[in-house]
């Protein structure tokens, strides 16, 4: 996608969400809270695609920080990046808060950012990106299928609007796809875009390129354990069961 995070970009503590609002109506609710950064633009690999011609290809990036805290980044968008209908600066990160209203360009669709306000973060996981070793890692790419169940930080999906099944149900899912894709019966993007509850089935699972600190420690580690081309098996995080396969 061409975007180079911040340094300070860092795998969310806590939960959020992005609702995309069109007419005054609720079109979807998309979860923000699972890789460092989001962004949006024209462009199809782009995590948000916005419509209309005022987007520019890369238009602006979401980034949560070390700290707990997300950030709105305009990339020199030609029609700019607005917050409660005011211009943000390109290249300045902008706090959001809860209930921020976001619209880029000219566009009529707004997205309205949800996220929590109280909480702690998660235990020192964040520690992991000042780790000497990890920072000598170099970035890798991935794609994912994910399968969720109701004890996780957000048990709803593009899927499924409320999920109720076990965990050992989900596992039970992610076993059944495990065996599709090692028999060949099926590929992992076509499964991926048609059965995991993550935004990224959009682009067949892809998550883009990534770095120490800015996933799930049990995901990071699980990808990074892998060679290229190699599948994992399941890889259990706070959003649910994963299989993973690294790509670069």
């Amino acid at each position: 996608m061409g975007f180079q995070p911040p340094p300070w970009a860092s795998q969310p503590s806590r939960v959020s969400s992005i609702e995309v609002v069109q007419d005054g109506r609720k079109q979807e609710s998309v979860p923000v809270d699972i890789k460092a950064f989001y962004v949006f633009g024209r462009e199809p690999t782009t995590d948000f695609v916005l419509p209309g011609p005022g987007a520019s290809r890369t238009h602006a990036a979401l980034v949560h920080h070390e700290d707990g805290k997300a950030y709105l980044i305009d990339l020199q968008s030609t029609h700019g990046t607005f917050i409660r209908d005011r211009r943000i600066p390109p290249n300045k990160p902008t706090l959001l808060t809860d209930s921020t209203v976001i619209t880029f360009g000219s566009s009529q669709h707004k997205y309205i950012f949800r996220g929590e306000t109280t909480g702690s973060k998660r235990k020192a996981e964040a520690a992991i990106a000042t780790d000497s070793n990890m920072q000598q890692k170099q970035t890798v790419r991935a794609s994912h299928l994910l399968v969720k169940h109701k004890d996780v930080r957000r048990p709803s999906s593009w899927k499924e609007p409320q999920v109720t099944r076990s965990k050992e149900e989900a596992l039970a899912k992610i076993q059944h796809f495990q065996q599709q894709l090692t028999s060949g019966q099926a590929d992992f993007a076509s499964l991926a875009s048609r059965e995991s509850h993550c935004s990224s089935a959009k682009r067949g699972g892809d998550l883009g390129e990534f770095g120490p600190g800015q996933m799930q420690k049990a995901f990071e580690e699980a990808t990074y354990a892998l060679k290229v081309g190699e599948m994992s098996g399941p890889v259990f995080t706070d959003s649910g069961v994963h299989l993973i396969l690294r790509t670069a």
